[in-house]
């Protein structure tokens, strides 16, 4: 095992993000959010044509998990901000280093951002016209799945999309070369796609660009998905994959702060 990779080194790295994190300011922070925001929309707009150009069961869908993964590798290479592999800078909390509202106040902003990103890119597909009409009857049956999907199937299955999510994101960072780190990325992210679990910025382009195209949803019913999924997302990002990740390479960190 090589000395860049490991909780160890992945935790110091991510302590470093979360500095830097920190100290951006609020427009940097904004417009790197959208950018995240438009890249996972990127993502699902190719995933969605390609799914619902296929008719063979299953075929679909793992096409489409084969495309979905360019947003997520153009967060990481352009070094945008997405919320859910954001929530592991927890672990400068964990380690003391900032305190968890500062942390709060940043991740807040970057769901801000990721929404306005998505609600730009659902309205530029909706204007555009790019999606016909098979591409149109597989977002709104998925939108509306999404609504009416109870809160504990809702709550589990974003702390495993962000366990998947926040898995692939630290192989890259553990990763030194480029395309070691679209390789990884291509191959967990195409999981969490094949997955069906629930992302919650792939979420709000989901149910923004099925309500501009008339699905029978509501702002309620929005909210009430992206609220349960973000949460969710925190938990297993935030939570579980940093918070195990810190524990492993406590002793190490306490030995620098020391």
């Amino acid at each position: 095992m090589t000395s860049h990779s490991g909780p160890k080194a992945l935790t110091q790295y991510i302590l470093n993000q979360s500095k830097l994190k920190a100290n951006k300011r609020f427009i940097i922070l904004l417009m790197q959010g959208i950018l995240a925001g438009l890249y996972v929309s990127i993502g699902a707009i190719g995933s969605l044509k390609l799914s619902a150009s296929v008719t063979a069961p299953g075929l679909g869908d793992f096409l489409g998990a084969l495309v979905f993964p360019l947003g997520i590798i153009a967060i990481i290479i352009m070094q945008a901000e997405l919320f859910t592999s954001d929530c592991m800078v927890m672990i400068a909390v964990y380690a003391g280093r900032t305190k968890i509202r500062k942390i709060i106040r940043i991740l807040c902003l970057i769901l801000l951002s990721n929404l306005i990103g998505a609600i730009f890119a659902a309205f530029l597909t909706r204007t555009s016209g790019i999606f016909n009409e098979a591409v149109i009857n597989l977002v709104i049956n998925k939108a509306l799945y999404k609504v009416h999907m109870p809160i504990g199937q809702l709550f589990t299955s974003a702390v495993l999309c962000n366990i998947i999510v926040c898995t692939g994101v630290c192989l890259a960072y553990s990763s030194r070369e480029e395309i070691a780190k679209v390789v990884v990325l291509w191959l967990s992210i195409a999981v969490f796609a094949i997955s069906g679990t629930e992302h919650v910025v792939a979420n709000m382009y989901y149910l923004f660009i099925a309500l501009f195209y008339g699905a029978d949803i509501t702002a309620k019913d929005i909210i009430y998905n992206l609220a349960v999924s973000g949460l969710g997302n925190f938990i297993g990002g935030g939570i579980i994959v940093s918070g195990i990740n810190y524990l492993l390479a406590y002793r190490d960190i306490e030995k620098v702060k020391k």
